[in-house]
């Protein structure tokens, strides 16, 4: 269809202009188009529809690909969901790796769905618009440099188990459905594992295939793992995860960080008092440069003075806690527990407030609250409520925290799509927040990324979110970050202007942290990492003969389970026939059923 057809209506809903295809902004009211490109399932197109609108609203782009000329309209939501279709809503948790179903092409004859994926750039857009999706992940694995091969490895062993539940594990094994964007493992669709039981074994056979073009400082470090793998060594993702952490432990000091940080924060036009609070720390540490950072951001629930009490609350004891840990430098698994008790201590604490004050019910003061920890090439990303933490990458932008409101709740339980749960009455209303309840009865959520190019975090509250401004001004206001053309504290006031002034209605808070990262030598570190493989003995260092001794201390533990079963089987032998020959001796008068044994006083 030709890009000067004006067929792209601007997704602002009191707008709705539509523009040409190659448009970048609406050109009655300027804000930036949203290019929603959506994937079908359930069937196909044939090629006399590509360049055709379908549903009056999908430019068809390919057999599976369409794009949404019309994405400030709410698609079409069926009465029913298919019983296929309900994985994709019970992982929705896993948003960045996998698609939400967005909604249906109305159709008398097929069930035409369409899925959506997170927000790309317009770079990745321009390869959508040709009717190329995202390419395979072993289409660019000899490319990658060590450290993303070994990323992408971690996503798909943290994938398995989640998807092992819903009976789709089948898809990590099928190589036309593992899409990357960039650092991101992006599962083009679910498939089922219909009767055939998938095991790691078949990973390690589809991952044996990719040991050839690994980078050499890996190489026979993904060897092991695929040849545990094969003989069936782990038998969870969990040892397989573990393992892959221990090595990008080691690969990750071929790389370098340095943080920047921009937080402010705004009463907004239609509020008196500002309830929102910040907090950023950046900590230097072997030289000038910071190399790990802490950003907070909360939004205070109940009037004028329980709300900002709350906010003020959470973060000192969050600070305080948080520090305590960073003094520790535990591993991975530990600071994630570390960070869940920081949390809920400054729940109990807001609690404790609320207690001593008599408050109750909606009385209660409370407030949102999302974390970015960052610890060199890590980032732990924590949240509670609908305050949200974006991930903008050269190639998209990510939205790594699930709100906790009705909406999300019913989608994890698989009873409505996410875009028609927003449509109920209450789908905003908060399911937890800090200080409702006890620790015992919050969950709060901690998700940990391995940062292995640029990128910028923006944790905001929903002054900002609200409305869908960050996905559409994302790829205007903050990605020029990456590209070096805006300072970070220039982008902030600019999103605390637009949030104001297209918004308006609450307070806003913004805070970008910013990761620069740099190469080392590569060639000194594979081969220190050559060396540990070879000679070092603890553990979590010894890439090459962690699973050997491993291994072999499976097989001491097997030798003595089985000299303890020779030895109680000819025990059970003497017995018996001991037992032969008292009855033998006895005569037939003491013959009795053996079983009777087991019931003498």
């Amino acid at each position: 269809m030709d890009e000067t057809q004006e067929i792209l209506h601007c997704s602002v809903e009191h707008c709705q202009t539509p523009n040409h295809l190659a448009s970048k902004c609406c050109s009655h009211c300027q804000a930036p188009l949203i290019k929603r490109y959506l994937w079908v399932v359930g069937a196909s197109f044939n090629s006399e529809a590509i360049n055709q609108l379908v549903g009056d609203r999908y430019l068809v782009v390919s057999n599976n690909l369409v794009l949404d000329t019309q994405p400030g309209v709410s698609p079409y939501f069926p009465d029913r969901i298919p019983s296929w279709l309900k994985p994709y809503l019970k992982l929705t948790p896993q948003g960045r790796h996998i698609p939400k179903v967005y909604g249906q092409i109305p159709s008398k004859r097929l069930e035409v769905w369409l899925l959506e994926y997170e927000n790309f750039s317009a770079s990745v857009q321009q390869e959508l618009a040709k009717g190329n999706f995202l390419p395979t992940l072993a289409e660019v694995w000899e490319t990658a440099p060590a450290i993303r091969q070994l990323n992408w490895l971690l996503q798909i062993s943290q994938l398995w188990q989640p998807l092992h539940n819903q009976k789709v594990t089948r898809t990590l094994i099928t190589p036309e459905l593992l899409r990357v964007n960039d650092s991101v493992i992006q599962l083009r669709e679910l498939t089922y594992d219909g009767e055939q039981k998938i095991t790691l074994q078949d990973l390690g056979k589809l991952w044996s295939t990719w040991i050839d073009q690994s980078q050499p400082k890996i190489q026979s470090f993904f060897q092991e793992v695929c040849d545990c793998l094969l003989s069936d060594y782990w038998s969870t993702s969990e040892g397989l995860t573990h393992f892959l952490e221990d090595g990008l432990r080691q690969i990750a000091r071929s790389q370098s960080r340095i943080y920047e940080m921009a937080s402010m924060t705004d009463s907004g036009p239609s509020r008196s008092h500002n309830e929102d609070a910040y907090y950023q720390q950046e900590a230097i540490n072997n030289g000038s440069s910071p190399q790990e950072a802490l950003a907070i951001v909360c939004d205070g629930v109940g009037g004028h003075k329980g709300g900002a009490i709350a906010s003020k609350l959470a973060i000192e004891n969050l600070q305080r806690e948080i520090e305590t840990i960073e003094k520790t430098f535990p591993n991975s698994r530990i600071l994630a527990e570390k960070i869940k008790q920081a949390v809920g201590v400054a729940n109990d604490v807001i609690c404790q407030q609320n207690d001593v004050e008599n408050r109750q019910a909606q009385e209660r003061m409370a407030t949102t609250l999302v974390m970015a920890l960052a610890r060199d090439y890590e980032m732990y990303v924590t949240h509670v409520g609908d305050s949200r933490v974006y991930w903008i990458t050269a190639s998209g932008c990510y939205q790594l925290t699930l709100d906790d409101d009705l909406a999300s709740r019913q989608t994890r339980l698989g009873h409505l799509l996410y875009r028609e749960a927003l449509r109920q009455p209450s789908a905003g209303a908060l399911i937890q927040a800090l200080g409702v309840s006890s620790s015992k009865f919050l969950h709060p959520t901690t998700q940990r990324l391995i940062l292995d190019e640029d990128c910028v975090f923006l944790l905001c509250s929903d002054g900002l979110s609200d409305n869908q401004l960050v996905e559409q001004y994302w790829e205007k206001e903050i990605l020029p970050i990456l590209e070096e053309e805006k300072e970070l504290s220039d982008v902030a006031q600019q999103l605390i202007d637009l949030a104001n002034r297209l918004n308006g209605h609450d307070n806003v808070t913004v805070s970008l942290m910013k990761c620069s990262v740099t190469f080392r030598d590569e060639s000194t570190v594979a081969a220190k990492v050559q060396e540990q493989t070879r000679i070092q003995p603890p553990p979590e260092n010894n890439l090459g003969s962690t699973i050997t001794q491993a291994v072999s201390k499976k097989w001491r533990g097997f030798s003595v389970i089985l000299l303890l079963c020779i030895l109680i089987l000819g025990g059970v032998g003497i017995a018996y026939w001991s037992l032969h020959q008292f009855q033998k001796d006895s005569g037939p008068e003491r013959m009795r059923d053996p079983s009777d044994l087991l019931f003498l006083p």
